[in-house]
């Protein structure tokens, strides 16, 4: 008599798995969904499946249901745990990790970099003001560069000075999302997340933000968390080049599609109250055909001119910020 494996059709778990991963990015990140759409087919699967990972473990924290604080961090604690117990066996039945976990084995993606992500979201639970950059820096590393680090193995690399520049258009798009968001973080959570010293510097009180007063000294804090930011996509652009070709395009729309957030808080001149400063799909089309017109896409062979060259990010060639991942 024959015996099926009760686990003969676990394979069709994959399915399902993939098609939420897929809509997990085209729900959550537009833009980056419509920047994937200049990879090959088979790689966006991949693509998504690392996008998945990232959005399902913010959102434990981001939509918190009626749950306390100390039950997000038992429930991020448990998904830690796993994790760490998928990466050992090779596989999960949570959906997320059922497509997730293989691709850590395929890529050699190393296990720190999923458990760095999950520090950054407890971080949101446990830090509500952050005293300097460098501590901002480090959120955003682990919420944000992290995932480029795990995409840069997805992409692949013709060296691994790539994982630096990676790591910096992160911090870019992080900055940017806390700079689009600064009115909502106070409404909702009544966090800050521009860094105290800052707030400092440019005379600007926590109360101006909290009554949604866009006085000169804040309008002048923004435009500095402004140029911070465009340095950090500056700075990150120059690693493009060193991405498998396949890789490049996407890399380059998304970084040039989230850059344009920042373009929208400069037309509003800096008034981050006047409305959410979000790109309109027209625009991200206008952005794709301009690039489209200067030959970035679709990726051509070689590495493209006219790559253009900063100083270290932000901005502040005197005092270099080295990459704080310890990947080897």
């Amino acid at each position: 008599m024959s015996m099926k494996s009760p686990n003969a059709d676990a394979g069709l778990d994959r399915i399902p798995a993939i098609a939420y991963a897929r809509l997990l990015t085209r729900t959550y990140s537009k833009s980056f969904y419509l920047a994937t759409q200049f990879m090959p087919r088979a790689k966006r699967g991949d693509v998504y499946a690392v996008y998945a990972f990232c959005r399902y473990t913010d959102n434990i924290v981001d939509s918190p249901r009626n749950r306390s604080s100390e039950d997000l961090r038992t429930e991020l604690t448990q998904w830690r745990e796993e994790v760490c117990k998928a990466f050992v066996t090779g596989e999960s039945q949570h959906p997320v990790l059922a497509v997730f976990i293989p691709l850590l084995h395929r890529y050699g993606i190393p296990l720190q970099l999923p458990l760095e992500l999950i520090d950054g979201v407890e971080m949101d639970l446990t830090v509500h003001r952050y005293l300097s950059f460098a501590h901002l820096r480090m959120f955003c590393y682990r919420v944000a560069s992290v995932v480029g680090l795990m995409m840069t193995y997805v992409f692949g690399y013709h060296s691994r000075e790539a994982f630096p520049y990676a790591e910096a258009l992160g911090i870019a798009m992080q900055l940017t999302n806390i700079l689009r968001d600064v009115d909502e973080d106070w409404q909702l959570r009544r966090k800050v997340y521009l860094p105290v010293e800052d707030l400092h510097e440019f005379g600007v009180r926590e109360e101006d933000i909290a009554a949604r007063r866009m006085t000169p000294e804040l309008r002048r804090l923004v435009s500095a968390q402004v140029a911070r930011a465009h340095s950090y996509f500056e700075y990150a652009e120059q690693g493009i080049p060193l991405l498998h070709q396949q890789g490049r395009a996407a890399v380059r729309a998304a970084s040039r599609l989230y850059r344009e957030i920042l373009r929208e808080i400069e037309r509003a001149d800096y008034d981050v109250f006047a409305r959410r400063p979000v790109v309109s799909t027209s625009r991200k089309f206008r952005t794709l055909g301009r690039m489209a017109v200067a030959g970035w896409l679709p990726t051509r062979g070689g590495a493209p001119s006219g790559v253009p060259r900063s100083t270290t990010p932000d901005g502040l060639a005197e005092n270099p910020m080295p990459p704080l991942s310890s990947v080897e």
